[in-house]
């Protein structure tokens, strides 16, 4: 049904789309939140602007920096979606009729319910053909979530493109914010739109690549943490240009050293804000002290998951607090994470964690047992309300 991911530029066509690979916090968000105002408060076309994200914190996160830079109101002639509202409400809903009934389509089946498929290795294989109905759409009319952006294709292909040309008429530009969470066709999606005349603009750091839209298994090798990939392909074949901005506008270079040092693969990220304070920078806090120092400081509680205690603090798990910024931030480890500051174990899969300590501007304790012995920390006194505490700070190697 579908081409492989080979991207090919045959009539050598000069594109205006870009991907921007960026560290965290570098504003990445925040800055095409304000190149897409730019562009409807000073084009002469009548056309509107999208901006897409996988998560709904995302969405919300968008509107917030919408209205901050929009006087205080959403505008009118820019839309944002998840990218599973735009498969749905753009593309698949309005060609339908190509392959299903007329409305037959009600929403997603996040639970992937086949109507035809075996059982292998606990998972469902879905065994309707590529363009079946069967292969997309249960029984309770519901679109498949892992086949979305496969049946968006379908129909794209089954209608000689015009689902991707009516968005073209529809939108000047596309942003695509996360795009490391892009997954399986998306990719494939993501193309056509580049090639359709709109202009898309996708930003994303792929050590951040926490999220996938789907579990399909198309495009593994060029998607999430291997969008780099992805983005050497379409800049070869001239359908974007790549853009790198690995300078951190939220924390300082302590925070900054110690992320480089938990994700050592890749290109290292740089800060430029010197962490001065005898409070920012990189803590370990033993957990006899955790009361006194949330009174004081009142950080944002982080944890890994449900499974990890917290001492009763309210508190956000590593994934979930992703496109989050929060002036001071407390992590309470799994064991992966305490074995890496106390034995200096390496991180198999860092993406989550790095998620995590890239989340504040001034500090970030972690909870430990004990102090360690370490030539990465030393110790310190850190004021709290009813006198000092004694920590480790980090100091790099």
């Amino acid at each position: 049904m579908t081409r492989k991911l080979t991207i090919q530029n045959t009539s050598k066509k000069q594109y205006s789309n870009v991907i921007r690979l960026c560290a965290a916090g570098s504003g990445k968000t925040f800055d095409i939140c304000r190149d897409a105002l730019s562009v409807v408060n000073t084009s002469a076309q009548r056309k509107r602007v999208l901006i897409t994200t996988f998560t709904n914190n995302g969405v919300n996160t968008i509107n917030e920096y919408i209205a901050i830079l929009n006087r205080g109101m959403p505008s009118a002639a820019v839309d944002v979606y998840t990218w599973y509202h735009l498969l749905l409400a753009e593309i698949i809903k309005p060609y339908q009729t190509f392959i299903a009934g007329i409305n037959e389509i009600k929403s997603f089946d996040f639970d992937n319910n086949c109507p035809i498929y075996k059982m292998s290795k606990g998972r469902k294989i879905n065994l309707a053909a590529s363009g079946k109905k069967e292969r997309y759409i249960n029984r309770s009319s519901n679109v498949m979530s892992n086949y979305a952006s496969e049946f968006a294709v379908c129909l794209n292909n089954e209608g000689s493109g015009m689902p991707v040309q009516r968005l073209a008429d529809i939108y000047s530009h596309v942003y695509i914010d996360e795009i490391q969470d892009m997954a399986g066709y998306d990719m494939d999606l993501i193309l056509l739109l580049m090639e359709s005349g709109i202009i898309v603009t996708c930003v994303g750091d792929y050590k951040q690549a926490t999220y996938k839209t789907n579990a399909g298994s198309k495009n593994k090798k060029t998607s999430g943490k291997n969008i780099g990939v992805y983005c050497e392909m379409v800049s070869k074949s001239g359908l974007a240009s790549i853009k790198n901005n690995l300078t951190t506008r939220r924390f300082n270079k302590n925070i900054c050293d110690f992320a480089n040092m938990l994700f050592p693969t890749g290109d290292d990220i740089c800060s430029d804000i010197e962490a001065t304070d005898y409070e920012n920078g990189v803590f370990l806090i033993q957990c006899a002290y955790v009361d006194d120092y949330f009174k004081y400081y009142r950080p944002t509680v982080l944890k890994y998951d449900v499974n990890t205690p917290t001492n009763g603090l309210q508190s956000f798990n590593f994934g979930g607090c992703k496109g989050m910024t929060f002036d001071r931030v407390l992590i309470f480890p799994n064991g992966v994470l305490t074995d890496y500051v106390m034995k200096g174990k390496s991180l198999a899969a860092p993406e989550k964690y790095y998620v995590a300590v890239t989340r504040p501007r001034y500090s970030l304790a972690i909870v430990v047992e004990k102090l360690p012995t370490s030539t990465l920390f030393e110790p310190v006194t850190i004021p709290v309300t009813n006198g000092n505490i004694q920590a480790l700070r980090f100091i790099g190697s």
